[in-house]
């Protein structure tokens, strides 16, 4: 099997020749089969390697149920004051504890 990221004469033929086929196809414009060499080009690269892309990846984010992204409530935290406080010095936390300990000292603090 030949290595699809090294060029050779043999594919670079079949590549004008793909390229020569879609100018025919599209009517021939006056762009010439120059014009689909890149298209051609990922065509044959198809062909050379079908299952490409085909392995599953896992999710780096946990998932819900529905296959939706859950990220983790701390992540809010950068987003800034949300309008809930509307002081100056933007002391009070907008957003959930990352963890039930985090949630206990920042209560125990305000007291």
């Amino acid at each position: 099997m030949e290595n699809p990221l090294e060029t050779s004469a043999k594919t670079e033929a079949r590549i004008a020749a793909k390229a020569r086929e879609m100018w025919a196809a599209d009517g021939k414009p006056a762009c010439g089969p120059d014009a689909y060499k890149e298209s051609a080009s990922e065509l044959i690269g198809m062909e050379f390697n079908p299952d490409a892309g085909q392995i599953p990846v896992d999710s780096p984010v946990p998932l819900d149920p529905n296959g939706q992204p859950v990220e983790q409530a701390w992540l809010e935290e950068n987003l800034g004051n949300s309008g809930g406080s509307m002081n100056e010095l933007d002391d009070k936390q907008e957003v959930p504890f990352a963890t039930r300990q985090e949630e206990e000292k920042a209560l125990k603090d305000q007291e």
